[in-house]
């Protein structure tokens, strides 16, 4: 896994969850209904304000007095977190050792959001885990015991919930010492066959006669809290900042912002649910990928105010401010000088994964 950073639209690149061997609104909002938030305040910063907190974002030192919201930490987990299942082959018993384990891996620069999520459950560690990446991982049963406890009352939106479930059952096994058995170690086995990439040929050959456990994907959708949107696209989302050559203005140069979200396929629902949530952006599919997309200036202010009311959180946070930057400066016209073109290009280079 690669810098995380945002997530460009240019390549079209989804990042498979797959990691094995991988102010609450007034009611809760669901896909069907027509009454969205979507008359914020116009304004744009220069900086992300944490307002709830009464804390600000400051470029210089971008994770000092972070506070994570509940719902922000399962959008987060939606976009980034991790269940895993692991069968290893020892020599006792019957013969395989059930680990289960919870993970989310990012690039070495959100090792402060790491620590801020690691600080709000109370559990788990953080460790490298590769070339500029970091992991956070809860694996024993009372720290899983502690994850599982704040999905019950922030519970997952994405397909990621069917994962999450699949690996419930499995704990709930291993709690209950039916792993110890051979009944259990099968419904185990059955269960990861199922969740993320399936079983590995060492498992499949050793299970041959295993029937994977149902995967249950028809749950209802619905976008729960404004700030599972902003933990969501913390983790999912990208700002950027484009500029083109074109005749059409006396610089030489046009330039524009887009704000994006990018998922797979499967969660459909949830992609149609986030653009009617918005209130504006289009959504398109292409290929195996649906895109969320906010493009239109007017459209760009109003995501900017949500975002300065539940705040991008992490590295992208920067990104986020660098975006409101050139959002300033376009509406102030300065991006028709030259003078401008060149400011905005400065900061368009250090942004993403030119930071």
């Amino acid at each position: 896994m690669g810098y995380r950073g945002s997530k460009s639209n240019i390549k079209l690149f989804v990042k498979e969850q797959r990691v094995d061997g991988n102010s609450r609104l007034n009611k809760r909002l669901r896909c069907t209904l027509m009454g969205f938030e979507r008359n914020y305040q116009i304004r744009i910063l220069s900086k992300v304000l944490h307002k709830k907190e009464v804390k600000f974002y400051s470029t210089s030192n971008p994770q000092k007095q972070i506070s994570i919201n509940p719902w922000f930490l399962s959008g987060f987990i939606d976009g980034e977190g991790c269940f895993r299942i692991s069968l290893t082959k020892v020599n006792r018993a019957l013969g395989w050792r059930v680990q289960l384990f919870f993970q989310i891996n990012l690039h070495v620069k959100d090792r402060a959001l790491l620590e801020k999520i690691r600080d709000f459950l109370g559990v788990g560690n953080i460790h490298d885990s590769g070339k500029n990446l970091i992991q956070y991982r809860i694996q024993t049963s009372d720290e899983l015991a502690v994850l599982i406890n704040h999905l019950k009352n922030y519970p997952l939106v994405s397909q990621k919930k069917a994962d999450y479930e699949l690996f419930k059952k499995a704990y709930e096994l291993v709690i209950k010492k039916e792993h110890l058995n051979s009944k259990g170690l099968l419904e185990i086995v059955a269960l990861k066959s199922s969740l993320n990439l399936g079983l590995s040929e060492q498992l499949k050959k050793a299970f041959p006669e295993i029937i994977p456990a149902v995967r249950n994907i028809n749950f209802s959708v619905s976008i729960p809290d404004s700030n599972w949107i902003s933990g969501f696209v913390s983790a999912e989302g990208c700002f950027m900042v484009g500029i083109n050559k074109s005749n059409l203005y006396t610089t030489g140069y046009q330039i524009y912002l887009i704000f994006t979200v990018t998922q797979h396929i499967r969660d459909e629902l949830l992609m149609k649910c986030l653009n009617e949530y918005f209130g504006y952006g289009k959504l398109r599919r292409i290929r195996d990928v649906y895109e969320f997309q906010v493009f239109k200036f007017s459209d760009v202010e109003k995501s900017l105010a949500f975002f300065e009311k539940y705040p991008i959180l992490g590295d992208k946070a920067k990104d986020f401010s660098d975006f409101s930057i050139v959002a300033s400066l376009m509406k102030n016209k300065v991006h028709l000088t030259e003078t401008g073109v060149a400011k905005i290009r400065k900061i368009k280079e250090g942004m993403n994964r030119g930071r």
